[in-house]
């Protein structure tokens, strides 16, 4: 009777682990309104460039965030979902399904909150009035907020495809961006939002893309001036993340402190 047991126990065991690991494989693909994370934000500063996922299966987790193409391939605005490029020279581009991402951050957009009529004459006054806000909701949570206003000046910038050997991304910011200053523009701001105890896997604070509205201006935030601003404000509670697979990501040496280095190209 005993060993019938036992090997009740062991098929029931067998089969838990089985949906488990089915489970595991499947939980980048499931919609849902987590933040869902390509590789982590230090991995990505060490210089792992190489695709981890393809735009196909990010569009199958949110509609909504940024990120970046394989070889830092300019930067990456998701809006709707549709996954856009704003290139090294300048120009939008909508991506292929079978482009690959070494880094991003998406969501299923689903308002929670807004504000309505806000303006901000540079980027710190913009991202203190995101602070204010969310500190009605919590400040250790995550968030992903749309702001689509008009801007009568936006700098962004857009960094050239990079070639292996990869060089860390404080190299390539300093050599290969290339930044663009653009007035009067109306379009939308993606702003995400990452906890401070959260600061090993993102960056603790906001990292800001935009978009506008005739879809032929775009790239990362560095700086703006804004009018007529509406803000949705999705409150985010669940993360999930994939890691890359490569030799690069299992022999890479995470002992250092890259904040500063990570603050240093935002």
């Amino acid at each position: 009777m005993l060993n019938k047991k036992i090997l009740v126990i062991s098929i029931f065991l067998i089969m838990l682990l089985g949906v488990s690991a089915a489970h595991a494989e499947n939980i980048f693909l499931l919609k849902d309104d987590s933040m869902h994370q390509v590789s982590m934000m230090q991995t990505f500063m060490h210089g792992a460039y190489d695709g981890v996922i393809t735009v196909s299966h990010l569009k199958a987790n949110g509609d909504t965030g940024l990120g970046t193409f394989e070889g830092v391939n300019g930067e990456m605005i998701v809006l709707d979902g549709v996954v856009y490029q704003a290139a090294a020279d300048g120009s939008i581009n909508i991506m292929k399904d079978n482009e690959t991402i070494p880094f991003a951050t998406v969501t299923n957009f689903d308002e929670d909150a807004n504000i309505s009529n806000i303006s901000a004459k540079d980027f710190n006054d913009l991202t203190a009035k995101l602070d204010k806000e969310i500190k009605k909701y919590g400040v250790n949570n995550m968030y992903v907020v749309k702001i689509h206003g008009d801007f009568s000046d936006i700098t962004v910038r857009s960094v050239e495809k990079q070639e292996k050997p990869y060089k860390e991304f404080t190299e390539v910011a300093a050599v290969d961006q290339k930044v663009f200053n653009y007035t009067n523009q109306t379009g939308t701001v993606i702003a995400i939002y990452f906890p401070e105890y959260m600061n090993e896997l993102n960056m603790h604070g906001w990292h800001l893309h935009f978009l506008n509205d005739a879809k032929d201006k775009g790239g990362h935030v560095l700086n703006l001036t804004m009018e007529n601003g509406n803000a949705q404000i999705d409150e985010i509670h669940e993360f999930k993340m994939i890691l890359p697979t490569t030799d690069t990501f299992k022999n890479m040496n995470f002992t250092e402190n890259m904040t500063s280095k990570i603050h240093s190209v935002e």
